[in-house]
């Protein structure tokens, strides 16, 4: 963004980088990035939703091999970090 679109904008652009959004500013071809220095980013945001509708089981359970297969390779990922 160039800084006169910045400037228009100003408490727009403040609102967003305070809820974590860091943004670069164009400035006589230099990139200036402002951001927040309290380190909330969008994932801290994040609100958790149940996107599936139905029993999560249901969508590896069908498939044996997969099943198997799955819980070994999380198995040996738990032993890395015991």
């Amino acid at each position: 963004m160039l800084a006169t679109e910045f400037r228009k904008n100003l408490y727009q652009n403040l609102d967003q980088v305070a809820k974590g959004e860091p943004l670069t500013i164009e400035y006589k071809r230099v990139k200036l990035r402002l951001q927040s220095v309290n380190g909330t980013t969008k994932l801290s945001r994040a609100v958790w939703r149940d996107t599936i509708v139905g029993d999560p089981d249901d969508l590896i359970g069908s498939d044996e091999e997969l099943l198997a297969e799955l819980e070994s390779k999380w198995a040996a990922e738990a032993e890395k970090y015991r």
